[in-house]
């Protein structure tokens, strides 16, 4: 296996966390919640952006951006077809399904998914289950601030 990673960014709201990705069991865009997924950036910035459009409600200033890398030998580039209107919400099951049965088959640590809010960025969906996910190495919990022009 190659020990080449590629960079994970989640923003979180808990100043508690430190270095561990929050594992999520809720619905999703590409997975339904029946499986355990975390869903990370590979870029900071949207990391950022994926928070802003997630809030409910008003920002909080007490975020933390983890930054971490992760193995890339276990990849799989999910690809989709414009015609399933994936960037649609609510969210729409046959999109949630190609992410549920990426999970399913536990094949890789992650998948790599195009960004609904960036064209140019992508998101990864990481197996929790999956054995290589110990080798997640953590690097910081930044602290972080959303700027006021965000708001």
């Amino acid at each position: 296996m190659s020990n080449e990673t590629m960079p994970a960014f989640v923003m979180v709201e808990d100043t508690a966390v430190t270095h561990v990705f929050p594992v999520s069991d809720r619905p999703g865009r590409w997975t339904s919640g029946q499986l355990p997924v975390i869903y990370a950036a590979c870029s900071a910035a949207a990391a950022m952006l994926e928070h802003r459009a997630h809030l409910e409600s008003t920002p909080v200033n007490q975020l933390k951006l983890i930054e971490a890398r992760v193995p890339s030998g276990s990849l799989h580039v999910i690809e989709v077809a414009e015609d399933l209107l994936w960037r649609e919400r609510p969210y729409r099951a046959e999109v949630q399904a190609l992410g549920d049965a990426w999970l399913a088959t536990g094949n890789t640590l992650a998948a790599q998914v195009p960004s609904a809010l960036c064209p140019c960025e992508h998101n990864l969906l990481l197996n929790p289950r999956h054995p290589l996910f110990t080798r997640i190495s953590y690097l910081a919990a930044h602290r972080f601030r959303m700027d006021q022009r965000l708001g």
